[in-house]
C-alpha cells in the first residue's frame, strides 16, 4: 500500500521536475487515444481531465469545443495547465474527488497509475459518481503486476486480468474497450501501456 510519504514523495517529484517531465510529454503524439475517447464525446460536452499534468490534454480537449476541468494534485503542475489553458484548474488528488453527476466525460490519461491499489476501487466509485448518466472515463495505466517506484514515484500497475478483475466491483458501468497499446514517445515505446473506457450504464 502507498503510505502517504510516498503519495507525497510522488507529488513533490512534479512540483520539483515539472520542466523535465513536460518537456518530454508535451508533444506526444495522443491522436489516436484521442480519437478512440472522442467517438463516444459530443462538442460541448463536459470533461474532468484528472491528472492534467502540462495542460496538454486539456488545452486539446478545450480547443475542440469542450467544457474541461482540469485537476491534477501538484500545484506547479495546475499552475502550468492554467498558462495554457482558460479551464477551471483544481489542485487535487484523483482519491479525493467529490464531484456528482457534474461530467459527459472523465479523461484520465496515465495519470489514476499513482493512486495505491488499495484506494483504487474506491477512488473509480468516485470517478464513476462524478459522470452524468451515460458519461465515459478514459484511463490508462502502465502494464504490469505488482507496485513499483521509479525516480521517487509511486506506480500501481495492472494487467488485462487485474484491470478486468478491479472493474468487476464497480456496478452499473460498460466496459466499451479495453486494449494495450505501445508507449507513444519513441525513447520509450518498448513499454506497454492499458487503456480502458468504460461507461456509466448500459450499452
Amino acid at each position: 500500500m502507498a503510505t502517504l510519504k510516498q503519495e507525497n514523495t510522488t507529488i513533490e517529484y512534479y512540483n520539483q521536475n515539472a520542466d523535465m517531465f513536460i518537456n518530454t510529454t508535451i508533444d506526444a503524439d495522443m491522436s489516436e487515444l484521442y480519437s478512440e475517447f472522442e467517438k463516444y464525446l459530443s462538442i460541448g460536452c463536459s470533461i474532468l481531465d484528472i491528472g492534467c499534468g502540462s495542460g496538454r490534454d486539456s488545452k486539446y480537449f478545450s480547443q475542440k469545443g469542450y467544457s474541461v476541468t482540469s485537476l491534477d494534485a501538484s500545484k506547479v503542475m495546475c499552475e502550468r495547465t492554467q498558462l495554457i489553458t482558460n479551464n477551471v484548474v483544481i489542485q487535487m488528488k484523483a482519491e479525493d474527488i467529490f464531484f456528482e453527476a457534474e461530467f459527459d466525460a472523465v479523461w484520465a490519461c496515465a495519470s489514476l497509475l499513482h493512486v495505491s491499489k488499495e484506494n483504487m476501487l474506491q477512488t473509480m466509485l468516485k470517478i464513476v459518481v462524478a459522470l452524468k448518466d451515460s458519461g465515459v472515463l478514459y484511463g490508462s495505466w502502465k502494464y504490469g503486476t505488482g507496485v513499483h517506484d521509479s525516480k521517487g514515484r509511486y506506480f500501481a500497475d495492472y494487467t488485462e486480468k487485474t484491470l478486468t478483475e478491479l472493474l468487476a466491483g464497480i456496478k452499473n458501468v460498460t466496459v466499451l474497450k479495453l486494449w494495450v497499446t505501445a508507449d507513444v514517445r519513441r525513447e520509450k515505446n518498448e513499454e506497454k501501456w492499458i487503456n480502458v473506457i468504460i461507461k456509466k450504464g448500459g450499452k
